[in-house]
């Protein structure tokens, strides 16, 4: 399921990164498929199988190549984005690649301009710009995906849940699912009306965040432990925000292994409502998630695309290995740089018609 959930969010988030239309879903994509094995053949730790990637002959040349392929595919884009701004063409529709092309148009441009040098383009924006939409669209459909094969395996696991999500969309987008499409294209402000679906998103980002967050040390930082008060240094280290413990830890979250999506719709005075700051699978601060609210918006279209048209039936072998009461558990595979769900959770999928199962 995970695989074939890929192809819709990179779909998705190259629509909103460069707006383009890579039909993924309908037949593979070249560019994408690079990727994807960039980040693989860069992707090294201590085990075995990666220590035999890191020392192959050929990795040097092999992730060379793919970055030319890479570049060779975004700079055309990047430059076209650039003439087009140039000559006064305004879209109806602001992508990624074009926000940061007005920007650098006009916040780096005009001072070019005022000390009389030529408007062209500089190689360092390329090579920036290339850089950051790389980074944008793996991440973008890499952890939405992880995310909503989770949701999914939940949701088709607690009938209750699925229930009242299923109720939420009908009541939002009208008693036809196939009418949410041009529902949600007249108004797509109705994803904003889902409180539900939102809260079972936020709970899925809970229980299983596809991320961790890396910062590095510094010499005025340090760490106190709670409990002891012990002073840790941090000068010299990479930190990881161990979001996955803190997020099912008992001392932050009231009944912590349950998937309730009812916490998010409490009030303060409940037991269940989550203390502040304990909810970060896009961390906190200056640096957090810039595509976090993209992310929210993207898994909640989705879910109200999909859940009332189809069923989902895990096809786990009976006697598959379970962790935490589950078959389709997080684990990271070779090369893997973001939580995947166990074996891509594979499923047999069902039509439903007139919001019943056939």
């Amino acid at each position: 399921m995970e695989k074939t959930v890929q192809k819709a969010t990179v779909d998705v988030i190259c629509r909103a990164a460069l707006g383009m239309r890579l039909h993924s879903q309908t037949k593979p994509n070249e560019f994408v498929k690079i990727l994807q094995d960039q980040v693989w053949w860069l992707t090294c730790d201590f085990s075995v199988a990666n220590l035999l990637k890191e020392h192959f002959p050929l990795r040097p040349l092999i992730t060379w190549n793919n970055n030319r392929k890479m570049r060779n595919f975004l700079v055309p884009l990047i430059e076209d984005g650039i003439a087009k701004f140039d000559q006064g063409e305004v879209s109806r529709v602001k992508t990624i690649n074009d926000l940061a092309i007005k920007a650098y148009r006009t916040e780096v441009q005009e001072q070019s301009f005022a000390a009389g040098k030529p408007k062209g383009v500089d190689p360092g924006f390329l090579d920036v710009a290339v850089a950051q939409l790389k980074i944008f669209i793996f991440a973008g459909h890499d952890t939405t995906a992880s995310t909503l094969s989770f949701a999914y395996s939940r949701l088709y696991s607690d009938p209750a849940a699925l229930e009242k999500i299923r109720a939420e969309h009908d009541e939002v987008l009208g008693f036809d699912p196939s009418q949410a499409f041009s529902r949600l294209s007249e108004n797509p402000n109705l994803l904003n009306s889902m409180p539900y679906t939102q809260a079972v998103v936020k709970e899925i980002l809970r229980l299983y965040p596809p991320a961790a967050t890396a910062r590095t040390g510094d010499p005025n930082i340090t760490l106190t432990n709670p409990d002891t008060g012990k002073v840790y240094p941090t000068d010299g280290f990479l930190m990881l925000s161990a979001s996955t413990a803190t997020h099912q830890h008992s001392d932050y979250w009231a009944r912590a292994d349950e998937f309730l999506p009812e916490r998010w719709l409490v009030g303060e005075g409940n037991p269940l409502h989550p203390r502040k700051n304990a909810w970060r699978p896009f961390e906190l601060g200056p640096r957090n998630c810039i595509g976090q609210e993209l992310a929210q918006l993207e898994l909640r279209a989705i879910l109200a695309m999909t859940l009332r048209d189809l069923d989902l039936e895990p096809a786990y072998a009976a006697d598959a290995p379970e962790a935490f009461g589950e078959k389709a558990y997080p684990v990271m595979g070779v090369g893997d740089i973001t939580g995947h769900i166990k074996d891509g959770f594979p499923v047999r999928v069902h039509l439903r018609k007139g919001g019943k199962s056939t």
